[in-house]
Parts: C-alpha cells; sequence; structure tokens
C-alpha cells in the first residue's frame, strides 16, 4: 500500500530523513507479504510442526498448495488474454507496447496482484543505442510508492531499495534509488537509518511524472487467497493426520494374553524377529489370545470434514475447484459462466482496478513519446479485457451459410486462426487474381489488354 506523508515535507529535495522514515514504515509489512509468498510457493505452516522423537511417532507434513492453485486459476482468467486497446492515436503506444513483449509483462504484474494485493511497475528508458521506454515488474518487498494526504493520494515519490552485495555474495549495503517527476537520485547506505545516504548518481528519466505506478487487486489491496490461509492450514493438518494415522496402523502394537515372549529383552526380541520372519504364532490352549492395538478410524467422517474444509477454501476465495463434477459434463460457453458466476464477480473488482493502473501507464508512456516528439492524446482509448473462457466456436460449414448476411470480414474475424480479417480478404484476392492469370494463360488467352491503338498514319 502507498505510504501517505504531507507534501509541505518536500521544500526543494526529498530529505533523507523522510525517505528512511518510509523505508522503515514500508519494512513493516514485508512479513505480511513475505508470509503470502512462501504460500505460494508450497512452504506452509505444516511444514514447521514439531515431532515428538521420543514416543517414535509419524509425522507427515503434508502440503496441498491450494494457494497456489487459486492464483495460477484466477490470474489466468482474468489476464490469460492480451489486453486490447482503441483509440485514434493509441498506435504509437501499441508498438511500444509489441517491442516490450508488454503481455508477458502483464502476466506476471497479474501474479503478483494475486499473491501480494498489489504490483507495482517501474518506468525507464533502456540502455540501447536509440532508447525505448520500457517497464518491470518489481517485487513489492522491494519498492514502495509516496503519495500526499489530499483526497486525490497524488504521486510524490517512489523508492527502489534492494540489497548490495560483494563477490562472495555477502551483503555490504543497500541502494537506494529514490524517483521524483523529473529525475532519478541514486544513494548508497550502509543502513536503512538514513544518517549514511551517500549520493552515487543524479540523472533525468523525462516521464514528467514519478516513473512508478501501483496496482491494486482490490480494494484493501489484499491478496487472492490471503483470507483463506487459516482453511488451508486445516487442510494440510487433516491431510497430514491421514496418512499418521494409516502408518500408526501398519505399526500397531500386538498385544498377546495368556502367554510369555521370553523372560528377558534378548528372549523377547528374538521371538519378535520369528514372527516377523515366519508370519505364525503358536498360542496355548487355554486362556491365551493375541490381537492388535489399534485406534478406531472413521474414514467416512474425515472424508466428509476434507471435503467441508475444502469446498470452503474454493468458496470464500470465489475460485472454483474445475475437478468438480459440477465441470466434468461438457457445458456451452454460457452454461460455464454460470458456472463461475463467483470468479466472475473477484474478476470483475480484478478488472476495475487493474484498468486503473493502466491508464497510468498509458499517461507515463504518452509523456515519454512526446518528448520523443510523438504527441499522444489517451483521452479516447478504450481499454478492454476478455476472459480466458471457451467459447463455443462457429463452424466452416455455419459461417459458409452466413455469406449472404455478413461481410466477409466479419465472418473471418470468427475464425480463431485469422488474426488480421482485413489483411486476409486482401490476400484472397491477390491470390485469385494470380490463380485467374494463370488459367488464362494454361488456355491460350492474352493475359495483358491488347494496345489501343488510334489515328491513322500520316499522308504523304
Amino acid at each position: 500500500m502507498a505510504i501517505i506523508r504531507d507534501r509541505e515535507l518536500i521544500e526543494k529535495d526529498i530529505p533523507v530523513e523522510l525517505i528512511a522514515s518510509c523505508i522503515k514504515e514500508h519494512q513493516e509489512g514485508i512479513e505480511r507479504l513475505n508470509l503470502l509468498d512462501n504460500y505460494y510457493l508450497g512452504n506452509h505452516a505444516i511444514l514447521e510442526r514439531p515431532s515428538d522423537e521420543d514416543l517414535g511417532l509419524p509425522n507427515n507434513r503434508l502440503v496441498s498448495n491450494h494457494a497456489k492453485y487459486i492464483t495460477d486459476i484466477s490470474s489466468g482468467y482474468v489476464f490469460g488474454n492480451p489486453i486490447k486497446y482503441e483509440g485514434a492515436q493509441i498506435e504509437a503506444i501499441t508498438e511500444a507496447y509489441k517491442a516490450i513483449d508488454i503481455v508477458s509483462h502483464d502476466s506476471e504484474l497479474s501474479k503478483d496482484l494475486s499473491v501480494f494485493g498489489r504490483g507495482l511497475e517501474l518506468y525507464f528508458m533502456s540502455s540501447d543505442e536509440i532508447p525505448i521506454p520500457k517497464v518491470a515488474v518489481i517485487d513489492p518487498r522491494q519498492i514502495f510508492l509516496v503519495v500526499d494526504d489530499t483526497v486525490e493520494y497524488k504521486s510524490m515519490f517512489g523508492v527502489h531499495y534492494y540489497e548490495k552485495r560483494d563477490m562472495d555474495n555477502e551483503v555490504i549495503g543497500y541502494n537506494v534509488n529514490v524517483y521524483d517527476e523529473t529525475k532519478a537520485l541514486k544513494y548508497f547506505a550502509e543502513e536503512l537509518d538514513g544518517e549514511n545516504f551517500k549520493v552515487v548518481e543524479e540523472i533525468p528519466h523525462f516521464y514528467n511524472a514519478v516513473p512508478i505506478t501501483e496496482f491494486s487487486n482490490n480494494e484493501e489491496q489484499q491478496g487472492d487467497y490471503e483470507q483463506q490461509i487459516s482453511l488451508i492450514d486445516a487442510y494440510n493438518i487433516l491431510q497430514s493426520d491421514r496418512v499418521n494415522d494409516k502408518e500408526q496402523l501398519v505399526d500397531a502394537i500386538l498385544k498377546v494374553v495368556g502367554f510369555s515372549f521370553g523372560d528377558d529383552e534378548e528372549e523377547m526380541s528374538k521371538t519378535a524377529r520369528m514372527l516377523k520372519k515366519h508370519k505364525i504364532l503358536e498360542l496355548p490352549e487355554v486362556g491365551a489370545d493375541a490381537s492388535w492395538l489399534v485406534k478406531g478410524l472413521n474414514e467416512a467422517e474425515v472424508e466428509i470434514l476434507k471435503d467441508a474444509i475444502k469446498s470452503d477454501i474454493h468458496e470464500f476465495s470465489m475460485v472454483p475447484n474445475l475437478t468438480d463434477e459440477n465441470f466434468a459434463a461438457q457445458s456451452s460457453g454460457v452454461a460455464m459462466k454460470y458456472k463461475l458466476l463467483g470468479l466472475e464477480q473477484l474478476a470483475v473488482i480484478k478488472e476495475r482496478y487493474f484498468i486503473q493502473g493502466l491508464r497510468e501507464r498509458l499517461k507515463l508512456f504518452a509523456n515519454i513519446l512526446g518528448v520523443k516528439g510523438k504527441a499522444v492524446d489517451m483521452s479516447d482509448v478504450i481499454i478492454t479485457m476478455t476472459r480466458n473462457l471457451p467459447e463455443n466456436e462457429v463452424t466452416i460449414q455455419e459461417l459458409v451459410t452466413l455469406r449472404d448476411f455478413a461481410s466477409d470480414e466479419t465472418l473471418l474475424s470468427q475464425i480463431p486462426f485469422i488474426e488480421e480479417p482485413t489483411e486476409e480478404i486482401k490476400r484472397v484476392k491477390v491470390q485469385l487474381e494470380e490463380k485467374l492469370k494463370r488459367t488464362q494463360r494454361e488456355f491460350g488467352y492474352p493475359i495483358d489488354p491488347p494496345e489501343d491503338v488510334t489515328g491513322d498514319e500520316d499522308e504523304e
């Protein structure tokens, strides 16, 4: 979440003490971000469960990574298809986006939104001979934005800081890069307390605004599975204990009545080894008995509890279990949308906040392209995000029957493997003309029209 400060704290330059104060506040939230990242990577609390080695009881620690499933499904559903931009002067922006593969960038950003609840972009110019505007997704644990305390929350500056290491990969300090509306100020600090910040470099960035944009996953900036962590922990414990019970069942204690395996430990161990080897136990005729001491397992009740916890995880995260029997049958696109109603509500919220960030990105790219002499107006840009959902495709036979009711361009746009219907129509036209000429040549018809000879020769 952006850090809020009074704009009056900045007179001409940003005070080092203010930078250090903001870094300190940012670090207070890193523990939460580390927890969310660990759950996505599969490092769950169950792995830290202590074991009692003295009792020799099994201590399985199973991880069912619902966190990764929730993130991958929600991100793929909302951001699986490329975002489309439409506008009178959008071409310069889209060309710049293609040059930096913005589609892959958006996919990476969507993962940070789902895991951490927010994602941050840093804009810069490439180091090529002909610099181009570029953008990078930065780990939210290393970057933050500082805004003013007005109702508009306008950006004042941003900070990107990370460890500096020597040749032995030992930490020797921190690189602290501070970005305001005109320049990037780079510091080196042994500690982040603000007392020993040394200026390394000051360079202009030409974006005419703070070149950092913060995207939000929702109003609270919470991750998609953040509120389900306790349920995920309960599911891991239940599954781990089920396996523990199975192991204890296999290693059950043999209870014997009416006889002894031996008079001392050596004789009892020898009898136990023979019993294990030959699988035969001879008992006296009267009053003797042998049986296993086992704990009764009610698998039906455990399975009901497991399904209930799993159902709650998917229900409250609004990400359905796609392996459930409700998704087993083949369904039309419309029927599938009804089954994904909860996920669609989640997608609407994610899309709304993502588009807000995209408009900030457009402004920054428009600013830098303006500096390069390409005036771009972003006021009429329409941003369209389409869900990554299987659709009912029209067959070729159905398209042929519609030729008299729709234009060729509209019909070709319904075919998945044709990306540019207009260009395809031009190529087909050229192809037909070449075919006609080839046919005329084969039948001896003149390909080019005869020359038009007009007028009479001069008479002497």
